[in-house]
């Protein structure tokens, strides 16, 4: 047996609008400090909090949110690495020191011309954020051109050293990806997205796929992982179940999952 890390809960797995659909007003529909009692009751040691969660509250919600013993242990921002224009990734450090994280996620574009600048663009956030706060790269599949290990890991040692620049992977990815990861930045990987979501078919219940988690766990220690670990999504999002009291009900049950395959 072994202490279970530390395990958070994405704030975008409760609020059925995480993608700002016009449909429902392309703002968040959950107030972030109803539910943070909740969080913390079922086990969550902090959050992924994403950004709208904060920068679309009042200054009320806001105040509220950043009260709560819960701390913000990472940033979720969907600031613009793309833009030449900085006014969005400096209001990134603006909000990223106001919470306190420890680590600001973000992700760079997928153009190829704009390595260069992609990795002056962390450096210059970085400069904005104190010395002990690291900008958390997601390389997401389909949507950077971070998701090539290769083309990663030579914007990560452009723009900062492993203790300020670092990366996520995620479950689903598959073994092979995740090996080609380790192998190029292994010593950056200090974070896992709990995330086996589906557009199409929605995602399961971690008690219906604990054995296949329990072996992606046991690659990921394998390969040198120790860091924290985030459930992203959960069941019932994308279905009639999205409705932030169900998804609460059923992050809680995946964290008991999570903490049994990590202990």
């Amino acid at each position: 047996m072994t202490d279970a890390p530390a395990v958070l809960l994405g704030t975008a797995a409760l609020d059925p609008n995480r993608w700002g659909t016009l449909e429902l007003g392309g703002e968040p529909t959950v107030q972030l400090s109803d539910w943070l009692d909740a969080i913390a009751d079922a086990g969550f040691a902090g959050l992924e909090l994403w950004d709208k969660h904060l920068t679309a509250a009042s200054d009320a919600e806001v105040a509220a949110a950043l009260a709560h013993r819960l701390p913000v242990a990472i940033f979720d921002s969907s600031a613009s690495f793309d833009d030449p224009d900085p006014t969005e990734r400096d209001a990134l450090a603006r909000w990223a020191n106001r919470t306190g994280c420890a680590r600001v996620k973000f992700d760079v574009g997928a153009d190829y011309d704009l390595q260069d600048a992609y990795a002056e663009r962390i450096a210059a956030v970085l400069d904005q954020l104190p010395v002990t706060t690291a900008m958390l790269c997601e390389c997401h599949e389909g949507i950077s051109l971070a998701e090539n290990p290769i083309v990663a890991a030579e914007i990560f040692d452009a723009a900062g050293s492993p203790e300020r620049v670092q990366a996520i992977v995620h479950t689903h990815e598959s073994s092979e990806h995740l090996r080609a990861r380790f192998d190029r930045y292994g010593d950056r990987i200090t974070h896992v997205h709990v995330n086996y979501l589906d557009f199409a078919d929605g995602a399961p219940r971690l008690a219906d796929i604990q054995h296949e988690l329990h072996a992606k766990v046991t690659l990921l220690r394998s390969l040198g992982f120790t860091g924290s670990w985030t459930v992203e999504f959960v069941a019932g999002v994308l279905t009639e179940a999205d409705s932030p009291d169900l998804l609460m009900e059923q992050a809680a049950a995946d964290l008991r999952v999570l903490h049994e395959v990590l202990s």
